[in-house]
């Protein structure tokens, strides 16, 4: 039953790009699904290997980045954090922690 409802929520949360929402806070998430907070964080902590709200979400921008970057070269790194819900910072941050790299360097070896 928890897995079903973390699964609906991952779900809505990707179909619906509630992820590009750079305000997105756990409140928007509990408010929409009736849940409390402790009952979001008891569902992250079994599902999404016990990551705090803030990093799930970030999770998901960097997968979306990265997908951004194969499907879309033309697009700059402006233009793919903003679609994903980070300021520029915060991808190349966050990006280089997931893949070692920082977004330019990932973008050039696209182009080789």
């Amino acid at each position: 039953m928890k897995k079903d409802l973390f699964e609906t929520i991952d779900t809505t949360i990707r179909e619906e790009r509630l992820y590009a929402e750079v305000d997105l806070m756990r409140e928007n998430i509990m408010e929409r699904f009736g849940i409390s907070r402790h009952r979001l964080n008891a569902l992250l902590n079994l599902n999404a290997n016990g990551m705090t709200f803030p990093q799930y979400i970030n999770a998901i921008r960097i997968e979306k980045a990265n997908e951004l970057f194969n499907s879309h070269p033309e697009m700059t790194i402006g233009e793919i954090a903003g679609a994903v819900g980070f300021r520029a910072p915060n991808l190349r941050q966050l990006f280089k922690q997931k893949y070692g790299v920082t977004p330019s360097e990932y973008k050039k070896n696209l182009k080789k």
